[in-house]
C-alpha cells in the first residue's frame, strides 16, 4: 500500500511483544469499562452503630432498637423515650428497648473520644455516599419516598425529595 510500511515478518515468526501487551490493555480496559465495580461506603467506626447522630434520637414506647446507639457532640439528655439507665462507669447507658448500648459525648472517657471519631466516620461516609451517582434507576426515588416496609440491598438510593420511614426498614447488604 503506498505511504504504508509494514516490516515484513518471517515466517513462524511472532509480533514483537509490546504489540501483543498493547492488544492485552486495550482488551482489559475493554472489559472494565464495561463492567460497573461498585466499592461499598466505609463506615469506619460509624459503622458499629445502629443510630448514630449529632442531633439527638427520640424513640416512641413501642420502639425497638437492635444495635448501639450513640449521638455527639450533643449531650446524654438529647436521647429520649427509651427509659435509660446509666452503667455504673458512666461509659454507656442501657435500656430495655435496645439490644445493645447507647453512647453519649457527656459519659466518662474513653467514650467522648469514641464518639468523636465515630461521627467523624458517619460524616466521612456521607460524603462519600452523597458524591455517587444512584446505583439504577429503580433506586432513584424509590416508592415516592414512603420507604417503610422495604429491604434494601446494597447499592446508592437518592430521593428528590424527603423520605419517610412509617415502619420497619430492612438494610440487607454485603461487603
Amino acid at each position: 500500500m503506498p505511504g504504508y510500511y509494514r516490516p515484513r515478518e518471517m515466517p513462524g515468526s511472532r509480533r514483537p511483544p509490546h504489540i501483543l501487551l498493547l492488544c492485552g490493555c486495550l482488551a482489559l480496559l475493554s472489559v472494565a469499562s464495561a463492567v460497573a465495580i461498585v466499592l461499598p461506603v466505609e463506615l469506619g467506626l460509624g459503622g458499629h452503630f445502629a443510630i448514630l447522630t449529632k442531633s439527638g434520637v427520640t424513640n416512641v414506647p413501642i420502639g425497638n432498637v437492635v444495635g448501639d446507639v450513640g449521638t455527639s457532640p450533643i449531650t446524654f439528655a438529647a436521647i429520649t423515650g427509651f427509659a435509660l439507665s446509666a452503667d455504673a462507669t458512666n461509659m454507656f447507658a442501657t435500656s430495655a428497648q435496645i439490644t445493645g448500648r447507647v453512647y453519649a459525648a457527656d459519659f466518662a472517657p474513653p467514650t467522648p473520644a469514641m464518639m468523636t471519631l465515630a461521627i467523624y466516620s458517619l460524616e466521612r461516609a456521607y460524603t462519600d455516599a452523597a458524591g455517587r451517582a444512584t446505583s439504577s434507576d429503580a433506586t432513584l426515588n424509590l416508592k415516592g419516598g414512603l420507604i417503610g416496609g422495604t429491604t434494601f440491598t446494597a447499592g446508592v438510593y437518592t430521593w428528590d425529595t424527603g423520605a419517610s420511614v412509617a415502619s420497619d426498614i430492612t438494610l440487607s447488604g454485603s461487603v
